[in-house]
């Protein structure tokens, strides 16, 4: 089960501390942590469902209350591309900019580093 983790500090959140954050309630499959937000892999959906329930709203950082609930999907008719070789220096904003000249943007992130398979 997919499990989004909002309200995350990327620069100061690595996978491996929301997995261990998250393995007390199963097992955790992979973690990407972007900007501000996570997403969870749990093997098992009773897991993600405790483990939902026991961390929305959970400080990791002091006042900063996690929102954690089920991933929703994608709206239909999206694709989500993946980019790669993207400059270090390249923002969010400007990869966006970059795409919005040919439709609409739903959602981009520029991910530095902090995404690990397990």
């Amino acid at each position: 089960m997919k499990i989004f983790v909002g309200n995350v500090d990327g620069a100061d959140t690595t996978p491996e501390e929301l997995a261990a954050l998250f393995a007390p309630y199963g097992t955790v499959m992979s973690c990407a942590v972007m900007k501000q937000f996570a997403f969870v892999h749990m093997r098992e959906n009773a897991g993600a469902v405790r483990a939902i329930e026991a961390l929305h709203g959970h400080e990791l950082r002091p006042g900063r209350a996690l929102v954690v609930e089920m991933s929703r999907p994608r709206p239909l008719n999206t694709w989500k591309i993946f980019v790669g070789n993207v400059s270090a220096a390249c923002t969010s904003q400007e990869l966006r900019s970059l795409f919005e000249r040919r439709g609409r943007v739903i959602e981009c992130d520029v991910v530095k580093g902090n995404w690990r398979w397990w």
